[in-house]
């Protein structure tokens, strides 16, 4: 894939939603991609040869799908984001797991991944003042509530 392509927020989820099944199943099918994402099986072959195409996945009809060299640096790469701002909105903005989940999800598909990480870097420090106690909770809990 060229560097200059962007990929859809869409076609980000089919590679996390792969990766998550090939590290769970060791295999990725068409209809635990269309499980897991909630969408029709014909939507996922689309969104499949949309990937292939690009050099991100390996797949032909009727086998399971693997995630190419690159397909798999580029699931890695979202999935980090998504993990670093669900954890952010959990542990620093006290959200509730499913909306945190919810909302990393959709963060993770327009933020680079250096602003990811200056989002650990803050969430790190964050989370070591309250556990150091040179930043109480409840006032923290006081600034960011709604």
């Amino acid at each position: 894939m060229k560097k200059s392509e962007k990929l859809t927020t869409s076609l980000e989820d089919y590679l996390e939603a792969i990766l998550f099944l090939e590290e769970k199943n060791r295999v990725a099918r068409v209809k635990d991609i269309a499980d897991f994402l909630s969408v029709q099986m014909p939507s996922v072959t689309g969104a499949l040869k949309n990937l292939r195409s690009k050099g991100l996945v390996e797949y032909e009809r009727n086998s399971f799908i693997n995630l190419s060299k690159e397909g798999l640096k580029i699931a890695r790469s979202i999935r980090k984001k998504h993990d670093i701002l669900t954890t952010f909105l959990k542990s620093v903005l006290f959200m509730d797991e499913e909306q945190a989940e919810e909302e990393g999800c959709k963060i993770e598909h327009a933020i680079s991944q250096s602003t990811a990480l200056k989002i650990q870097n803050l969430t790190d420090y964050i989370l070591s003042e309250l556990e150091s106690g040179k930043l109480s909770r409840s006032s923290w809990q006081d600034i960011v509530s709604e």
